[in-house]
């Protein structure tokens, strides 16, 4: 019998379990990659704001590395978690895994080149007839996250787009941030106002991911 000493080196047990491991780790991590970088980016029409995101626009966040993006979304409000979610979904997104995992940091100023994330129907793309369409709607000084809901849809129609899921978060986002009542399901108007013009609400300011989580099922989309 020959001596398990006498194996070549890669078929030893303790070299070739883990280099196993390693192997689909690679793999994985680049087929998370390909996906990411595979999705698509709209093209939208004249765009005018450099940062589309409001809550990006108020937050400001450093763009020198990844860790210090993610303090500063939290300085403005945004829970570790949901920081660190958005903070990645939005790097693979635009950069990769490489340079992800590398700490490299989201660029604000190019959020209309996205893969998957990017979206035209937003509100601020619309500022005055949303302003408009809020007010006719607010009952007592309210709106309802129904109403942002119908709201989108009508914005998404003008575009002549199908609302992605990146879209519908915007909304339950603009909610939360905006000091949105999960048991009443309204808002002010004036805050959501604020937000859509990228400036500070009066209330709210802060968006957990549990909001952000049960913001989004109050929204009852048609597709």
């Amino acid at each position: 019998m020959k001596s398990s000493t006498n194996k070549k080196w890669y078929k030893r047990k303790r070299i070739k379990i883990p280099a196993i491991s390693f192997g689909i780790i690679f793999l994985l991590l680049m087929a998370v990659d390909v996906y990411f970088r595979t999705r698509s980016i709209p093209e939208c029409a004249d765009e005018t704001s450099q940062i589309q995101c409001p809550f990006l626009a108020i937050s400001k966040p450093s763009t020198e590395s990844r860790s210090a993006f993610m303090d500063d979304v939290q300085k403005s409000g945004m829970d570790q978690a949901m920081a660190f979610g958005a903070t990645m979904q939005v790097s693979l997104s635009q950069n990769g895994l490489w340079s992800t995992l590398f700490g490299k940091a989201p660029d604000i100023n190019n959020l209309d080149k996205v893969h998957g994330i990017s979206h035209c129907d937003r509100y601020n793309r619309y500022t005055n007839e949303v302003e408009k369409q809020l007010e006719e709607r607010e009952v007592d000084g309210k709106i309802g996250i129904q109403d942002l809901v119908e709201i989108k849809e009508w914005i998404a129609e003008k575009e002549g787009v199908e609302i992605i899921s990146s879209s519908k978060q915007e909304t339950a986002l603009l909610f939360g941030y905006a000091g949105g009542n999960l048991e009443t399901g309204k808002v002010f108007t004036e805050d959501i106002i604020l937000l859509i013009n990228n400036k500070m609400p009066t209330r709210g300011g802060k968006m957990t991911l549990d909001l952000f989580e049960k913001a989004q099922k109050l929204c009852k989309w048609k597709n």
